[in-house]
């Protein structure tokens, strides 16, 4: 897939140049599958089975001139998942004879992230059938609302990533996840949950980054500090959005909204902190250099963004990277420690079992049940 920035190109000229690309595509022994126009941002976003990257500038460069500011291999299954199709549509009929396309379909997405609160401890906090129980009602209540907000789900291991092609959907869908999780907590006689949301925007294609790296990050970031029944959206998300429940922004218990200057800082802070995982004394003044704020900005800064201090924000990536360790590996509990940047396993293991409520024996227990 690759990405023209245009700004001023309209519909009819992308999908004239589009026809052009399909005349001369045998020449280069490529198939120019289909586009995404996005007139607004003035980005373009084509689709061509081709034997490289370069075949592909010299493809643009002989049909109209227009060569790609960016190019990245994509899997086609992926590109369907994220903007729900992988070919040009059928062309209206009029008169009994086909008309030209115009296609009129953004490549601009909404990424939504939901996840049960702990949920791959679940087993040993609510034991197997009542973990099973909750699972499947969250798996099914999120896609039902999915569905019924025309998103998509793009993967749903361990957490949701869904795609909307709506800001005003996805914002709805989160807020309808959210209170359905509150109302059901009151209702039924399961252990009461939480679950964590972030919605981030964006394009498929920046850089050369992975297929929506940037915004795939973002709210996989924005799920991880929320706090439990909490929506956070990226910067941008409440501008954009027209949909009934303007209200809700107001309310501090229900969204909370990031301008971009912090969503920038919260991505460059997750982003150190995740490359030091593996050093057991973090010098903060290092932290502060890299991300080019003092101490006690960097301190403010993080408690107003995630409630957490710098330390303990480092702690609670390191025992996410634990869990997911543990899940993966048959890692004993001293080598997970060590693993994650804890020297101590002892500390470790006190760590754990305040953060999660559950010791990390009794967790490797029930992963691996080799350990009982």
């Amino acid at each position: 897939m690759d990405r023209h920035n245009i700004p001023g190109a309209t519909f009819r000229d992308v999908a004239a140049a589009h026809l052009k690309d399909l005349e001369v595509q045998d020449e280069f022994g490529c198939t120019c599958i289909t586009y995404w126009v996005d007139e607004d941002r003035g980005n373009i976003f084509c689709l061509i089975e081709s034997p490289s990257k370069q075949v592909v500038r010299e493809l643009h460069n002989r049909s109209h001139g227009l060569i790609p500011n960016d190019i990245i291999e994509v899997d086609s299954n992926l590109v369907k998942a994220f903007l729900g199709r992988i070919h040009d549509p059928d062309p209206p009929v009029l008169n009994g004879a086909p008309e030209p396309i115009i296609i009129k379909d953004p490549a601009f997405r909404f990424l939504l992230v939901v996840d049960l609160k702990d949920r791959v401890l679940f087993d040993c906090l609510h034991g197997k059938s009542n973990s099973m129980v909750l699972i499947r009602n969250f798996n099914s209540l999120v896609q039902q609302s999915v569905q019924h907000y025309s998103g998509r789900i793009v993967e749903s291991h361990d957490e949701f990533l869904v795609s909307f092609a709506s800001v005003t959907n996805a914002v709805d869908c989160a807020l309808h996840l959210r209170n359905s999780i509150l109302f059901q907590n009151t209702c039924q006689d399961l252990p009461k949950v939480s679950i964590k949301i972030g919605l981030s925007a964006g394009l498929p294609v920046s850089g050369n980054k992975q297929f929506f790296e940037d915004a795939i990050k973002n709210a996989k970031r924005l799920s991880f500090i929320s706090d439990s029944n909490k929506i956070y959206l990226a910067s941008g998300i409440k501008e954009l959005y027209k949909g009934s429940a303007p209200h809700v922004f107001n309310s501090s218990r229900t969204v909370r909204t990031l301008n971009s200057t912090e969503d920038d800082f919260l991505g460059q802070l997750i982003d150190v902190f995740h490359n030091s995982l593996l050093e057991p004394e973090i010098n903060m003044d290092t932290i502060c250099r890299q991300l080019g704020v003092s101490t006690s900005k960097l301190y403010r800064n993080t408690i107003h963004l995630t409630g957490f201090s710098p330390i303990d924000l480092l702690k609670e990536i390191r025992l996410d990277a634990a869990i997911q360790l543990m899940q993966k590996q048959n890692r004993n509990i001293s080598e997970t420690s060590y693993d994650i940047g804890f020297t101590n396993p002892s500390y470790f293991t006190k760590c754990f079992k305040k953060r999660f409520n559950v010791l990390p024996a009794d967790f490797l227990k029930t992963l691996h049940p080799i350990y009982a």
